[in-house]
Formats: C-alpha cells, sequence, structure tokens
C-alpha cells in the first residue's frame, strides 16, 4: 500500500495500547522525579525517616532512569507500585516544607508561659492549645494556693493521712525526693513552711526569730513519704508543707514536650519562666539560641547557649525579691538557716530531663559556688554558675555551649 508523504501508518489496537502505557509510564517517572526534587527541597530531608525515604526514592528514581525497561509495561507498574508505597512516607515529608509557626502566651504556674510550636496548618494551632491546656492542668494539680489541688490536699492532710493524688503529681514528688536525697537536703521539697514565714507570695517579709525557728523545725525531707504502689502523699507532721515550686515547671516543660512530640509536632519550644524545653531542630537551621539573663542587668544578657535540644533552666536571685531597710531577699531559700541563700547570684543547668535541669539549678545555688559546681559535674549536667560578687565559672561541656556576652 502505497501512503503520501507525511501520512502516519496506521496503529493497531495493540499498539495504541502499549503507546498509552509508555506514556503514563513516563508520567510516572515525571511525578517521581517531581517527589524526589520536592523531597530534595524540604527541610525535614534533616530527619532520619526523611532521609530514608530522600533515599530510596533517589535509588528507584537512578534504576528507573537508566532501565531499558523504563519505557516498557513493567516500568508502569513498578513505579505505580513505589508512589503508593511512599506516599505515607512522602506525605509528612514534603508537607515539612509548608510548616507554619503558631505562639501561644499566657500567665499560669505564677509566671510567665510562652508556646511556639512548628507544624503542618492543620496541626499546629490545635497542639499550641492542647500544650496551654496541659500546663493549665498542672497548675491545677499543683498549685498550693488552689484549695482542691492535689499539693493543697496534701498539706491539709499532714500528720493525718495518706492523700491519693494524680499520677503527675506523685511523680513529681518522687523526683523532688530524689534529688532531696542527692542533695543531702539543699534542695527541699517540704520548704513550704519557710516560704510561707518569708511572704514570698504576699509581696515579702522578714518573719522575726522565733517564727523563723518554728517554720525551721517543719522543714525535713525525710518526713515526705511517696507512696508509689498506693499512689499517695504523706507529710508525716502536721503543720508541714510540700512546695514544688522549684522542680514543677521543669517537669511541666518536659511533659509538654513529650506530649507534642508524640503528636508528631516538628519543632517546638516551651518556655514556663526560666524553665526551656526545646524539641527537635531549629527550622531555621542551627542550634536553638537561648539568651540568659544578667542577674544584674534586667535589660541585658549574660550569655547566649546554643541548643540542639533538650532542657535549660535558671534559678536567680533577681526572679523574685523584695528589699527591707535596704537589704535585698530573694525568695530561693537555704533549708539549713531559713534564710535566703547567700554568695550566689543565677545558675543555669543545661539537661536532658526538664525537672533536673530545674531541681539541679536550685540545688546548685544553695551549695554555693565551689560545692555547687562539683554537684553539677558528679550528676552529669552542664552549669553556669554566677556568684553575687559577679564571678562566672563553667562546666567544660557549657564552655563549649555557651557565648558569654563581652565584658562579663
Amino acid at each position: 500500500m502505497r501512503r503520501k508523504w507525511g501520512d502516519r501508518p496506521a496503529q493497531s489496537p495493540v499498539a495504541r495500547s502499549t503507546a498509552a502505557r509508555l506514556t503514563v509510564a513516563r508520567s510516572a517517572m515525571a511525578r517521581l522525579t517531581v517527589a524526589r526534587s520536592a523531597m530534595a527541597r524540604s527541610a525535614m530531608a534533616r530527619s532520619a525517616m526523611a532521609r530514608s525515604a530522600m533515599a530510596r526514592l533517589t535509588a528507584a528514581w537512578s534504576t528507573l532512569a537508566r532501565s531499558t525497561v523504563a519505557r516498557s509495561l513493567v516500568a508502569l507498574l513498578a513505579a505505580t507500585a513505589l508512589l503508593l508505597a511512599l506516599a505515607k512516607v512522602l506525605g509528612p515529608a514534603l508537607g515539612h516544607s509548608r510548616l507554619e509557626r503558631v505562639e501561644r502566651t499566657a500567665l499560669l504556674m505564677d509566671t510567665p508561659v510562652r508556646v511556639v510550636v512548628y507544624a503542618g496548618r492543620r496541626e499546629a494551632g490545635a497542639a499550641t492549645d492542647a500544650a496551654i491546656e496541659q500546663i493549665a492542668r498542672l497548675e491545677s494539680l499543683w498549685h498550693p494556693g488552689r484549695p482542691d489541688s492535689d499539693v493543697a490536699r496534701v498539706n491539709a492532710a499532714a500528720g493525718t493521712e495518706p492523700v491519693s493524688v494524680a499520677p503527675e503529681t506523685l511523680e513529681l514528688a518522687q523526683i523532688a525526693v530524689q534529688v532531696a536525697r542527692e542533695t543531702g537536703g539543699a534542695f527541699d521539697p517540704t520548704i513550704g513552711p519557710l516560704s510561707a514565714a518569708w511572704g514570698f507570695g504576699e509581696g515579702g517579709r522578714v518573719p522575726g526569730a522565733t517564727e523563723l525557728a518554728s517554720a525551721r523545725a517543719l522543714v525535713d525531707w525525710r518526713d515526705l513519704h511517696v507512696d508509689s504502689e498506693a499512689g499517695t502523699i504523706f507529710l508525716a507532721r502536721p503543720g508541714m508543707q510540700v512546695e514544688f515550686g522549684a522542680v514543677a515547671k521543669g517537669l511541666a516543660a518536659r511533659l509538654v514536650r513529650d506530649n507534642l512530640a508524640e503528636a508528631g509536632v516538628s519543632a517546638a519550644l516551651v518556655q514556663l519562666g526560666g524553665s526551656i524545653a526545646l524539641l527537635g531542630e531549629r527550622p531555621q537551621g542551627g542550634p536553638w539560641q537561648i539568651a540568659v539573663q544578667h542577674p544584674r542587668d534586667p535589660q541585658g544578657f549574660l550569655a547566649t547557649l546554643s541548643l540542639e535540644e533538650g532542657f535549660a533552666d535558671t534559678a536567680g536571685d533577681y526572679q523574685r525579691f523584695f528589699e527591707h531597710d535596704g537589704v535585698r531577699y530573694h525568695h530561693i531559700l537555704d533549708p539549713a538557716t531559713g534564710l535566703p541563700a547567700a554568695g550566689m547570684a543565677s545558675v543555669t543547668v543545661v539537661a536532658s530531663r526538664g525537672e533536673l535541669a530545674d531541681a539541679y539549678a536550685t540545688a546548685a545555688f544553695v551549695l554555693g559556688m565551689e560545692e555547687g559546681y562539683r554537684f553539677l559535674l558528679e550528676h552529669g549536667v552542664e552549669g553556669l554558675l554566677v556568684s553575687d560578687s559577679g564571678e562566672v565559672r563553667m562546666t567544660p561541656g557549657m564552655a563549649r555551649l555557651a557565648r558569654v556576652t563581652p565584658g562579663e
């Protein structure tokens, strides 16, 4: 059969079918290429899951690109199957490049609270709200001024009977007793009577010698009994009071951070006063930058910490204090003397758990420069200690994390 110049030969049904499949196969390869490129651009490529998915995509793309079968029906089937198999992995990864930043603030646990979440558009707001709600719930359990809180009920039943408490309160008490034991009582969760005598929750006042002695007699962590099996807390003597303020914010920060991680949040910062928890890699790249307040300059910073993840906490004499007859009295009390701990201005601790960063910062402050420094080294955490005379001392690990402001 003759055909004119420019005529195309008629295609058989089989040829047309094959051509259609080749077109789909090439389309599938194009989709793989787009997915691979998007994955490479995504900030999530730094995570372990994304790197694994990226490697699988690259290998598959390279194999298909080199293979002569790539233009066959086999390539179509392979490409389609691979796209389906990786959909669950690629979906979250590709979405990471569209992270949304949501920030919420509140006043809870008698301190400013700030939660910053980086997540997908739909998840970020809900996760941030849930974090604030969780902190509010913990406040309802731990605030001594709320008559129905676990702490208030334990104090009211002092010397009478054990009190059943929520699991979070039980964990809080267990940690407090642990640190009290480790510090020989320099950190004491039964400090409540002394805090009340100094009236820090009411603006502050200087107690008389008799009142101070009576309050000191009620402070002894060994009379705080925590029964993990029964889920109860018991204060052995009437008049005793637990006060978990020096560990509660650190534990709250850690619990919130853990919940955000379980919810699939990519990165977050949780701050309760001087307690900070960090989750994931900083979306902007590089370590998180955490400023350490200068203890004598309200507008200045003593140092900046570069942290990948984890927890940081600062105990300082500038956070809550009052002046009387020209003398400055701060809220970090020494259980041994009943007076504000002497010799230190601030202690910043970086640790793997928020509750330890919080409690160890207070303990080191009470112990003083030499004993406090040694304690932090022995317990494997990093510290930046500042004396009330201006001396600055850092553990070896902290020296690598902190950039001290010039002139300090």
